[in-house]
C-alpha cells in the first residue's frame, strides 16, 4: 500500500488505546503556534488509531476549544479542522503497532545532543535577534548548557620542550585560559609525575580532571 497523506476532521482522529509517552503540550502549542503544523500524524490502517502524533492531536484539541484559529496547515471547513494524517501504514498485529508507537518515540530521546554544536545554535539564534519560542530550548536552557559545556571541556595544548623557543605553555579549562613559564611549568609536572608515578599524558590530564572536580 502507498503512503499518502489525507485531510481528516479532527473530531474523527482517534489515538491509540495505549500511549506510554507524555508530552509538553505547552511546548508543542509554542511551536505550533511558530511554525504551523508541520508534521502529519500517523494512522494504522488496520485500526483507524494513531501511531505517531498523540501530542499534537491533542494540542489541536486544546486550540480548537478554546476557539483559536486554525494553525498554518490545518485546513478549515464548516467550522470543522482537518488535519493532515500520514495514511497507507498497517499493522496486522496489535501488538506489533505498540512496539512502533514506542519505538518512534523512543528513537529520538536515545541519539541525544551533540551539546557544543547545539549551543552554538541557539547563540546564533539569540545573537542574530531570533527568539527560542517553540523549539523546547529558551534562556535559562542554554545558560545551564553553557555552564554544563564548560565543565565537560578541559584541554592541555601540546607542551613544548624546555629547550624549544616557546617560553611559555598555554592551558584551557573550559572558558578559562592560562598562560604560565614554561619553566615553572615543567618543574611542576615534574613534582606531579613523582607524586602519581607516572610521566604518562592521559595519567597527567586525569591528575587535573581529579583536583579540578571535572
Amino acid at each position: 500500500m502507498d503512503i499518502k497523506i489525507e485531510y481528516v476532521p479532527l473530531s474523527e482522529v482517534v489515538g491509540a488505546d495505549s500511549n506510554p509517552k507524555d508530552h509538553d503540550i505547552g511546548q508543542i502549542y509554542q511551536s505550533i503556534k511558530r511554525f504551523g503544523f508541520t508534521s502529519p500524524v500517523m494512522m494504522n490502517e488496520n485500526t483507524g488509531k494513531l501511531l505517531a502524533g498523540h501530542g499534537r492531536l491533542e494540542t489541536l484539541q486544546t486550540m480548537k476549544s478554546a476557539g483559536e484559529k486554525a494553525p498554518d496547515r490545518i485546513k478549515e471547513e464548516d467550522g470543522e479542522w482537518l488535519v493532515p494524517v500520514l495514511k497507507g501504514i498497517s499493522f496486522e498485529d496489535e501488538m506489533e503497532a505498540q512496539a512502533y508507537l514506542i519505538a518512534d518515540n523512543q528513537l529520538t530521546n536515545l541519539g541525544g545532543w551533540n551539546t557544543s554544536t547545539l549551543v552554538d545554535n541557539l547563540q546564533e539564534l539569540v545573537t542574530g535577534g531570533f527568539s527560542l519560542d517553540g523549539i523546547g530550548f529558551d534562556l535559562d536552557d542554554l545558560e545551564t548548557l553553557v555552564l554544563d559545556l564548560d565543565r565537560d571541556h578541559f584541554e592541555v595544548e601540546d607542551i613544548p620542550e624546555a629547550d624549544d623557543e616557546e617560553t611559555d605553555v598555554k592551558i584551557r579549562v573550559g572558558r578559562y585560559r592560562f598562560t604560565i613559564d614554561a619553566e615553572a611549568f615543567y618543574m611542576w609536572e615534574e613534582k606531579i609525575a613523582d607524586e602519581i608515578g607516572s610521566r604518562s599524558s592521559e595519567d597527567f590530564i586525569d591528575w587535573l580532571r581529579e583536583s579540578l572536580k571535572i
